[in-house]
């Protein structure tokens, strides 16, 4: 039996295991179904699992409790099944709120399982201490549940940063500086964040004149990472006197529980829990599976769970993907053979669809700019029929305004045939990693017709 049909064998079993559940206890899943004038069994293959529609992320926010199994309509499971471990908070839902995503203890169990997985493929050390730079957030997200939970499924020690919004009522936010210090005596290394705080993290370290001499890794979520970018956290490493920097960028979402993950330096993405999650490339529009290697966008469906369950959820982004083994590592999971994009990326602009991650990444490749933002809005801020105007912020040291200035009109109409106005931010304005978990790097201020 091969490796490829062991898997699909495990797979097809976790999916009868899953519409069995739903069947019973899934209050969306049982309608959808009936509607369909479907039963359960009849999804009992991975093939099957195309008479069903997509779920559309507004599906899931309109009503997020819907998607949770009803634990007391499940009789004969074991505790562990049926007992809520804790909720993680995801997109927002219709009415502004965070969506809850239900853990079970089994589901627990199994991300931890995940969480070590992952870990061993991006190749954490028994060593390593693991400093956790993601800013304490406003409610339990994955991203920030992510590093602790791996630090103990791997058995090795975390020091939290906790930077963050401060909370008047209870101070435990710590500012930059306070965080740089607290890690300079803990001597971290490994180093996992967002990657724009990451960058301006390591940057202030620098400014004041130390260093971390045991950092040989760093661990990025939550925001795409260009190619400037990557160079610019590798090359920290290597001033801090590391001889083989070592950096992993993550493909991460909630409702994965965890992402995608690298094995080494440039690998290719890769899914390190396929008996868990089943992702496929569909056309939104109709949810018909993709060829291998075509580009659609991304569905996960859960093989198993007992908490909040999904099944050919849109996650948002578009990708191609590949089920076969890691030539590095050789795991057998999809890999991701093109950069993930937001489905919603392009925005229309003085008639022209632009792609505001080029301007991104070319913007991130200036060393002298510090943080940035693009705007849109109309010439006249109330009239939603005045010309389209493109606005690029930028915060930058005085010295460098004039050459910015001159210099970045041209290069944005170059990427996306628009030509820009370019406006200087006091330092903060734009992005404050103490106050917001991600930069916002993209805003549309038009008025709504």
């Amino acid at each position: 039996m091969t490796a490829l049909h062991d898997l699909g064998v495990r797979r097809q079993a976790g999916l009868r295991r899953m519409m069995e559940l739903i069947g019973v206890a899934h209050p969306f899943y049982r309608r959808r179904l009936a509607g369909l004038g479907l039963k359960p069994a009849d999804i009992a293959t991975l093939e099957d699992l195309q008479r069903l529609p997509v779920t559309a992320k507004a599906e899931y926010m309109a009503e997020p409790e819907a998607f949770r199994l009803a634990a007391a309509d499940l009789p004969g499971l074991a505790l562990q099944e049926t007992t809520l471990w804790n909720v993680a908070f995801t997109t927002g839902t219709t009415s502004g709120r965070p969506s809850p995503f239900f853990n079970t203890t089994h589901d627990q169990l199994a991300i931890m399982l995940q969480a070590r997985g992952a870990a061993e493929a991006e190749g954490f050390r028994p060593s390593d201490v693991l400093a956790n730079l993601i800013p304490l957030p406003p409610m339990p997200t994955g991203g920030f549940l992510v590093v602790p939970r791996t630090a103990e499924a791997i058995g090795i020690p975390v020091i939290h940063a906790l930077t963050g919004a401060r909370h008047p009522e209870f101070p435990i936010h710590r500012g930059m500086d306070e965080a740089i210090d607290l890690l300079a005596a803990s001597q971290p290394s490994v180093f996992w964040g967002i990657p724009s705080f990451i960058r301006r993290f390591f940057r202030r370290v620098k400014e004041r004149g130390l260093a971390f001499p045991r950092a040989r890794m760093i661990v990025t979520s939550g925001e795409p990472v260009s190619d400037a970018m990557r160079e610019e956290l590798l090359q920290a490493l290597r001033d801090f006197g590391c001889d083989e920097p070592q950096i992993r960028l993550r493909y991460s979402f909630t409702e994965m529980q965890g992402g995608l993950v690298q094995c080494c330096n440039g690998a290719t993405l890769q899914n390190v829990c396929p008996e868990l999650y089943y992702l496929e490339v569909v056309d939104p529009a109709t949810g018909q599976r993709l060829p291998e290697g075509d580009s659609g966008a991304l569905a996960l469906t859960h093989l198993n769970r007992r908490g909040t369950v999904l099944l050919r959820y849109l996650v948002g982004d578009t990708v191609a993907l590949k089920l076969e083994s890691c030539p590095h590592c050789g795991r057998l999971g999809e890999r991701l053979v093109t950069k993930p994009a937001r489905s919603d990326a392009l925005v229309k602009v003085k008639g022209l669809l632009i792609n505001p991650t080029l301007v991104a990444d070319a913007l991130t490749a200036d060393p002298a700019i510090r943080e940035f933002q693009l705007a849109v809005s109309k010439a006249e801020r109330d009239d939603p029929d005045s010309p389209d105007v493109l606005e690029v912020r930028i915060e930058a040291d005085a010295a460098h305004h004039a050459r910015l200035a001159t210099s970045l009109p041209d290069l944005v109409q170059r990427i996306v045939l628009v030509r820009p106005v370019v406006t200087f931010a006091q330092p903060g304005a734009l992005y404050d990693p103490l106050l917001n978990l991600k930069a916002k790097r993209f805003t549309d201020e038009r008025p709504k017709r």
